[in-house]
């Protein structure tokens, strides 16, 4: 019986589990195991978790890219001068904690249009961003009118160097908060109106300056530019209003039926030239659609899975 006894305490030390008493019984030993449940988890917290995205949150700031191997036009009475300096706001998602989300994110430099601004865009550009995308969006030296003087729209020729600049200082010296994530980023380029047209040229290096190349190119309502693409091209998402009375619709069909494959247009009934991306009723509809483009080429392959025509919107692909 004693070495009974001895047994059952050796179990209780391994264990844990059995509460070890002196008697010499078999009996009141085997009797004395603990087969209380476990303490219960702690109550939830009473604060409600806020939930994660998409859509994210968006930070923004604003950084200068200095450019001294070009030149600013003139804008009227502002004399033009030696350099370029490129004011660009920058938006990105963040989560709960004002971090940027763990993942991929695509870069998307716009390009305004003559005579208006990047605010102009805000809209469809913090969608971009709370979609999940980086957005580098540039003043336009010659031609944004947040800027003195008159814009200059002859200034068009060297944008397209403007949206390569502004990729390449976003590569080489982004802001603390994006350092990690611009580290072999996907590029895309994207405009509107003239800035469209940089746009394109950007993307399918119909210029004489050197630059990343992007994976895609987003034009809106483009100018009747002709493409002659040398090498890889970039995938192209085309969109236009069927009552743009400054760029016809006919300009951005004839981009799409030119460029190589893939190749998405985008017609919107009754848009305009400016309000179909800054103030239409249907803007959210077409600024998913648009970054659910940007996300399909760059960071998820099946993010457009699903989009077709709805509405005013009509899409043909080639």
């Amino acid at each position: 019986m004693a070495l009974l006894a001895l047994t059952v305490v050796a179990v209780g030390v391994l264990f844990g589990g059995i509460s070890v008493f002196t008697s010499n019984s078999a009996h009141e030993a085997v009797r004395s195991f603990d087969h209380r449940p476990p303490p219960p988890p702690p109550p939830p917290s009473s604060a409600p978790r806020e939930p994660e995205g998409p859509p994210w949150r968006v930070a923004t700031t604003t950084v200068n890219f200095e450019d001294p191997s070009r030149s600013t036009p003139e804008r009227g009475v502002v004399p033009g001068h030696a350099g370029r300096s490129l004011s660009t706001i920058l938006r990105w998602p963040t989560n709960s904690a004002d971090q940027l989300p763990v993942g991929m994110h695509p870069l998307v430099v716009f390009a305004h249009g003559y005579a208006v601004q990047t605010a102009t865009y805000a809209a469809l550009l913090d969608h971009l961003a709370a979609s999940g995308a980086i957005v580098a969006a540039p003043e336009l030296p010659g031609q944004s009118s947040a800027l003195a003087g008159t814009p200059n729209e002859a200034d068009l020729a060297n944008e397209p160097c403007d949206l390569e600049f502004v990729a390449s200082s976003m590569i080489a010296s982004p802001p603390p908060p994006l350092a990690d994530a611009v580290v072999n980023v996907s590029l895309v380029f994207a405009g509107h109106s003239d800035g469209a047209t940089a746009a394109v040229a950007a993307g399918y290096q119909q210029h004489s300056c050197a630059g990343p190349r992007p994976v895609a190119v987003v034009a809106l309502s483009v100018k009747d530019v002709q493409i002659d693409a040398v090498g890889p091209a970039p995938a192209l998402l085309a969109v236009t209003g069927t009552a743009d009375e400054m760029n016809p619709a006919v300009n951005t069909e004839r981009l799409w039926s030119h460029v190589a494959v893939p190749a998405w247009l985008v017609t919107v009934d009754g848009g305009t030239h400016l309000g179909t991306f800054t103030t239409d009723p249907d803007l959210t509809t077409l600024a998913d659609l648009i970054a659910r483009f940007v996300g399909s080429r760059t960071v998820d392959a099946v993010a457009a899975d699903g989009i077709g025509s709805a509405g005013r919107l009509h899409i043909r692909s080639r």
